[in-house]
């Protein structure tokens, strides 16, 4: 039968009874959501309900498409994708297509040819006359297609549609369409869906009904979009038509708690609580608003709010959360996706947080307390969670956001030297190593060109297959043994320093610049060189992660060397010492550590003009700024240049200059 030929005559009788077979599923369903009956009860009696509604779809679709037919095939094809999305909690591919089949027959009911290619919704809205009873369920349908495209984040097409379905209906009723834009929120606001009839199927979830929940969820999105790339005025906007909608509670909570986020951003810090306060009003055991306030506090320098509400939200996210009960319609939370380690709303995990509120104890003196909260989520991650090897080495959070596990154990030996607690300190390092010293490779490139492995001259298979990971367990094993020579020294064991120190130097001088060897030339001296992994050696062809930790590299090397002239200087040996510290001078240039260690030992040593000469050097750097932002390197390597730094380095340079303005003898 050719497109748009009347459909055999059917027995009026048989559209009666698929209506009210339509219409007794949803009064069954209505009865069963009235009743208040138990989560169990109904999952049963949805898919009771949702198998009456798919027969009944399968008779009307066996048809030809015909025009009378169409309006109860619309509505039960609606009625069933309601409830099928309410019971998967998600829209599926094959809801798509469902859509896309009912639209197909509605062009072939109006004697339309499919397009070849483009949009089904706006060859339909192109045709000049739908039957009024049509544009009831096709405004339903519509919904449904709109909530799939925000969950697909297309909120673009969404808007095109929009228009598309406003300019054929003012069309049809000649009234002018006047300051009709392309802005969703808008089109959303102005979108006035037909009123059911009162002789109509029976639905489910009416098209205003969705129309609301699409209004309140692309306000939402577009709010936390804005935020993301700071366009606060405008995100602030969305996000306040978000907040007098109608939403649940677990929504209403992000709303007010991006919106706190905004205001923050802003320069609003008390508006920006009162928002953070509805937020826990209005689902106290929400993590997100405890973080955002976390950071208000620590911008207004409230440091005891900030630490307690890191607490808080520890506590919070140790509460296990239970699925999320089906709602049987499609409402605003099951259109909204879980937010992104980038979004203002995400908490991150509890391991995460817990980090975080030891790193700020530590970052704000409360060196006790930080030492207690490092200890606890080692006891954490330990609990299970890491056995052997790499698995030592995942993300807290699974993101490369968080701190990577033996950082927090370096992070953690580091906070026990501050409070005295050198033995444990060994024990903690100890530790980590006994879990990545088999990872650590025995010789480590820096070379032209990307990351690449090189075969290692050995009957051993390489240990990884990924040569930046080598460089971070080298680094890592590093950091634990300089860590340990600082403990050593704090208990007084020099000669025990010493060797951590030396061995810590070792590790690190394992990672040479293939540089050196491809100078050689093209002999036989290349593949002597190339025994080792090999990791470029040009910054700008590096990812961000990579040239951090070349800087990491360097300063290791400083401290370690700096540490370890200490030691010397201790024992009296000042020229041993005075070697390591022109060594980390070269290794490290511009670390003004190193510098002022070298010019008090030459001081000294009364090798007076070496000594001017590196004051000199000195004074010249002072105005400049150093290559290295050590707020970008890692908290236990800051510790460890803290421990380093010379207390009476304004006296020693006094000292100098005072020399340099006496008249010299003739």
């Amino acid at each position: 039968m050719s497109p748009g030929s009347p459909a055999p005559p059917t027995h009026p009788g048989c559209l009666g009874l698929w209506r009210e077979e339509n219409d007794r599923l949803v009064r069954q369903w209505r009865q069963v959501v009235a009743q208040g009956s138990g989560q169990s009860l109904k999952q049963q009696a949805a898919h009771h309900v949702l198998g009456g509604f798919r027969g009944l779809l399968h008779k009307l679709q066996g048809l030809p498409s015909a025009l009378s037919v169409l309006p109860l095939e619309l509505t039960v094809l609606g009625n069933t994708l309601t409830l099928e999305v309410s019971l998967a909690q998600r829209f599926m591919k094959d809801h798509a297509l469902d859509i896309q089949r009912g639209l197909e027959r509605v062009l072939n009911a109006q004697g339309m040819p499919l397009p070849q290619e483009g949009d089904l919704w706006k060859t339909i809205f192109q045709n000049p006359f739908i039957p009024s009873e049509m544009l009831s369920p096709l405004h339903h349908l519509l919904g449904l297609q709109g909530a799939m495209w925000l969950t697909d984040n297309r909120p673009g097409d969404l808007a095109i549609l929009l228009c598309a379905m406003m300019n054929s209906q003012y069309k049809e009723s000649g009234v002018p369409l006047l300051g009709l834009t392309e802005d969703l929120l808008s089109l959303l606001s102005v979108w006035d869906p037909c009123f059911e009839e009162l002789d109509a199927p029976l639905t489910l979830q009416d098209a205003r009904s969705l129309r609301d929940v699409l209004l309140t969820t692309a306000a939402f999105h577009q709010g936390l979009q804005e935020l993301h790339v700071g366009n606060l005025p405008l995100a602030l906007s969305s996000l306040q038509k978000a907040a007098f909608s109608l939403c649940p509670r677990s929504v209403l909570t992000q709303v007010h708690t991006a919106l706190g986020a905004c205001l923050r951003k802003m320069g609003h810090p008390q508006r920006a609580l009162l928002h953070l306060l509805e937020a826990l009003k209005a689902d106290p055991g929400q993590g997100p608003p405890l973080l955002e306030a976390a950071r208000l506090y620590r911008q207004l320098g409230h440091t005891a709010s900030e630490l307690e509400s890191l607490k808080l939200l520890v506590e919070a996210l140790s509460i296990p959360h239970s699925p999320r009960t089906p709602l049987f319609s499609i409402g605003v939370e099951l259109l909204i996706t879980p937010p992104s380690p980038a979004s203002s709303l995400y908490c991150g995990t509890q391991s995460q947080v817990k980090h975080m509120l030891a790193s700020r104890c530590l970052q704000t003196g409360r060196n006790e307390e930080a030492v207690e909260q490092y200890l606890d989520l080692l006891a954490l991650l330990l609990d299970g969670s890491m056995s052997q090897g790499m698995q030592c080495s995942v993300f807290l959070s699974g993101g490369s956001q968080a701190p990577r596990v033996p950082e927090v154990f370096l992070e953690t030996a580091a906070a026990l030297i501050i409070v005295g607690r050198f033995q444990d300190s060994l024990t903690v390092c100890e530790e980590l190593l006994s879990r990545i010293s088999l990872l650590v490779p025995q010789k480590l490139w820096l070379g032209q060109g990307g990351p690449s492995l090189r075969p290692v001259l050995s009957t051993v298979p390489p240990l990884s297959e990924n040569p930046s990971e080598d460089l971070f367990c080298l680094l890592w094993a590093s950091a634990a043994h300089l860590l340990q020579g600082q403990a050593h020294s704090g208990l007084g064991a020099r000669k025990e320093a010493l060797e951590e120190f030396s061995r810590c130097l070792e590790l690190l001088f394992r990672v040479q610049p293939l540089d050196r060897v491809v100078d050689q030339g093209a002999g036989g001296d290349i593949d002597q060189g190339l025994s080792g992994d090999v990791i470029s050696s040009s910054e700008d062809e590096l990812p961000s992660e990579i040239c951090l930790h070349r800087k990491v590299l360097q300063r290791l090397k400083a401290v370690t060397l700096i540490s370890r002239g200490l030691e010397w200087v201790a024992e009296g040996q000042d020229a041993r010492a005075l070697q390591d510290f022109l060594l980390g001078v070269q290794v490290c240039p511009g670390d003004r550590n190193a510098s002022l260690h070298l010019l008090r030992v030459l001081w000294r040593l009364e090798r007076r003009e070496e000594a001017v000469a590196t004051y000199q050097r000195l004074e010249a750097e002072a105005d400049q700024e150093q290559g290295d932002s050590e707020g970008l390197l890692p908290q236990y390597l800051e510790s460890c240049m803290n421990r380093i730094q010379i207390t009476e380095q304004e006296s020693l340079l006094q000292e100098l200059r005072k020399s340099l303005q006496r008249p010299t003898c003739p």
